[in-house]
């Protein structure tokens, strides 16, 4: 092996293993908010990585894994409502993980519908994911979601 090919193949081990610990933040940008956390500008990121209060839409209707974050004041689809996160155990108890996430999701989505505008109808539904924790315990992460539309500036 030559040196020009040692320095190569080291290069490409280090944007691989940069790539490795980095792990979503190169396919996704960091995204621009203010001090309250609100987004500053549209972002697509993936839909697992957004946070209670953000304004979106899926980027494509038959892959919904990414999702264009927007200021709520800009055309969007939907809105999270609330986070959580579901063991085995319980989305057994619940009778399935649809029941476990509605049941997990209801009250804060009967809150929500208080606050639309009259007359808007909005829909509940809900982004699933499954991760294993560093003790190898499977957990199911879900996001509460609802149809939304812009909210008029102030």
């Amino acid at each position: 092996m030559t040196v020009t090919t040692r320095a190569t193949s080291a290069a490409l081990l280090a944007t691989a293993l940069l790539a490795a610990v980095a792990g979503c933040s190169l396919l996704y940008p960091e995204i621009p908010r203010d001090d309250n956390g609100q987004v500053l500008e549209p972002t697509v990121i993936g839909s697992t990585e957004l946070l209670v209060g953000d304004c979106f839409s899926f980027v494509d209707g038959s892959n919904l894994s990414e999702a264009e974050v927007t200021p709520c004041t800009a055309d969007h689809t939907h809105i999270v409502i609330a986070k959580g996160e579901l063991t085995k155990a319980g989305i057994s108890e619940a009778g399935g993980v649809q029941n476990a996430v509605s049941s997990s999701c209801s009250e804060t989505f009967a809150a929500f519908k208080e606050t639309v505008t009259e007359g808007a109808r909005p829909d509940q539904e809900f982004i699933i994911s499954e991760r294993s924790t560093d003790e190898g315990v499977l957990m199911t992460d879900y996001a509460c979601i609802a149809t939304d539309a812009p909210t008029p500036e102030s």
